[in-house]
C-alpha cells in the first residue's frame, strides 16, 4: 500500500501562523512605544533635576558674574511658571526670586515632545502643598542657591521672601498620562521619583 504525502503548508496553517506573528508583533510594538515614552519622560525629569543641580553648583562655587560689582555674591536659580518651559537665571539683585526686569536669564529650556510640567508645588514647614493647581494657586516657583549656604531657597509669588518652602516639587507628565516628580529638599538634596 502506498501513502500520499503532501509537501508544504495548507492555507489554514499559513493563516494561523500569520495571525500569531501579527499578534506578537503588535504587542511588542505597543510595549516598545510605551517604554520609549517612559524613557523620554524620565529623561525630562532628570534634565530638570540637573538644571537645578547646575544652579546649586554655580551658587556654591566661585563662578563670577561679570555684570555685578560683587560678582561672586550672585545667586543662581531655576524659575518655573508655565507648563512648557523653565528658566535658569542669575539672581543679580540677591532677593531670592526671579525678577523679569532685573535678573539675567542664563538659559531658557523648552519642554517638548508633548510633555508638560503639569504641577509645581512648594511644601510649607507645616506640610501643606501650595501648587499651581491648588484652589489658591501659585503662579511661579523659584529655587535659588546663594553661597556660602548649600541650602535651597524656595519661594513663590504667594510667599515672596517672607517665607521659604521646606520642599519643592516639580511634576512632569507625558502625553499618555505617566508622571515623574523632581523633589528638592531645603537641604539641597535633589531626587527624581515615580509618584
Amino acid at each position: 500500500m502506498k501513502f500520499h504525502t503532501r509537501d508544504g503548508f495548507s492555507l489554514i496553517e499559513l493563516l494561523v501562523v500569520m495571525t500569531i506573528l501579527t499578534t506578537i508583533t503588535s504587542v511588542v510594538l505597543a510595549n516598545h512605544s510605551r517604554f520609549n515614552g517612559s524613557v523620554l519622560l524620565g529623561s525630562l525629569a532628570y534634565d530638570i533635576g540637573l538644571s537645578i543641580r547646575q544652579a546649586q553648583v554655580f551658587g556654591l562655587s566661585v563662578r563670577q558674574y561679570a555684570d555685578v560689582a560683587e560678582g561672586f555674591q550672585v545667586g543662581y536659580g531655576v524659575h518655573f511658571s508655565d507648563a512648557s518651559s523653565y528658566i535658569f537665571f542669575a539672581d543679580t539683585n540677591e532677593n531670592n526670586i526671579y525678577d523679569v526686569d532685573t535678573d539675567q536669564i542664563l538659559n531658557s529650556y523648552a519642554v517638548g515632545r508633548g510633555h508638560t510640567i503639569s504641577r509645581f508645588c512648594g511644601v510649607t514647614s507645616g506640610g501643606t502643598e501650595e501648587c499651581n493647581t491648588s484652589p489658591s494657586p501659585i503662579s511661579s516657583l523659584d529655587i535659588v542657591f546663594l553661597r556660602p549656604n548649600p541650602d535651597a531657597i524656595m519661594t513663590s509669588d504667594l510667599t515672596g521672601v517672607s517665607e521659604v518652602y521646606s520642599q519643592g516639587i516639580i511634576e512632569v507628565s507625558s502625553p499618555s498620562g505617566d508622571t515623574r516628580r523632581v523633589v528638592v529638599a531645603s537641604t539641597g538634596q535633589i531626587s527624581v521619583q515615580n509618584p
